[in-house]
């Protein structure tokens, strides 16, 4: 087993392709989520939860940004004395 060092810790050599994997028994397996690649209805159902999540990231990057324009905003106010 070939080893190399690299700022005092020490790592298996990738250079060989039987020690690239950390577990050689899973290295060969299929996904276990392959089957689900024919199914059209398991397809459908993982396009919605994505869009569902992009949804929500969405929201919040809106709510995030709200925030910070009001937060500039009651500054521009105290410092100015804009009170609208």
């Amino acid at each position: 087993m070939v080893v190399e060092r690299r700022d005092d810790r020490v790592f298996p050599s990738t250079q060989n392709p039987d020690l690239a994997h950390p577990n050689p028994s899973k290295r060969n397996m299929p996904r276990s989520t392959d089957w689900v690649g024919s199914d059209p209805e398991m397809k459908r159902k993982k396009r919605v939860a994505k869009y569902k999540m992009l949804s929500v990231e969405a929201k919040v990057k809106n709510t995030v940004r709200s925030s910070c324009r009001w937060i500039k905003t009651k500054f521009m106010e105290v410092r100015y004395g804009w009170y609208a």
